[in-house]
């Protein structure tokens, strides 16, 4: 019986504004935060919705509150500037800084019977994306190629092919009516 008496008195040290800590780390962190939001409450005019939008992000931004107590203000804080008429998609979500869900188990926790999760649907991603159209590009760089040097006209490619066999064709076609006028001279008797 005193063991079941110390493990409670442990455990109420371990609480704080409602939240049962597992470590007193935790719930000295949380007591920090909870003076820290008392003495905002005490000191913030609830009547201005710019104050509160300033506190709020200000406590996001430099990450003042991370204990569940300590979210528990802010979220009450995102609360009042709803019912001030702001509206929520302009308000920053509040980011939670460590992973709930893939924490471990402690004793006195029952776990958590995961469902089996559907196949996923295959969705392009990025870099499927990426390699589709690089394969593509690929195909029409070698393509061109394909045309550029099977084409009859002259490119950088062939360039130089084109231009001697276009001086060869002139200079047979030169030395063949060179030719064909000696031979002309010859039966015409003039030299």
């Amino acid at each position: 019986m005193a063991e079941v008496t110390k493990e409670t008195e442990s455990k109420k040290e371990y609480i704080v504004d409602g939240f049962l800590f597992l470590s007193e780390e935790d719930a000295a962190a949380a007591r920090e935060e909870l003076k820290k939001a008392r003495y905002l409450e005490r000191h913030l005019d609830y009547q201005g919705a710019d104050m509160i939008l300033q506190l709020y992000r200000k406590a996001l931004k430099e990450r003042t509150f991370q204990t569940p107590v300590g979210l528990a203000f802010v979220n009450e804080l995102r609360g009042r500037l709803i019912e001030a008429g702001i509206e929520e998609f302009d308000i920053e979500p509040i980011p939670v800084y460590y992973d709930v869900v893939q924490n471990k188990m402690r004793s006195g926790f029952e776990p958590v019977k995961e469902e089996p999760a559907p196949e996923p649907k295959k969705e392009w991603t990025k870099l499927t994306v990426s390699v589709f159209f690089n394969v593509f590009l690929a195909l029409l760089v070698a393509g061109m190629f394909f045309v550029a040097m099977t084409g009859n006209n002259p490119n950088i490619l062939n360039y130089q092919n084109a231009v001697l066999n276009k001086y060869a064709a002139w200079e047979q076609e030169l030395t063949e009516r060179e030719q064909a006028v000696r031979e002309k001279e010859q039966e015409l008797g003039i030299e």
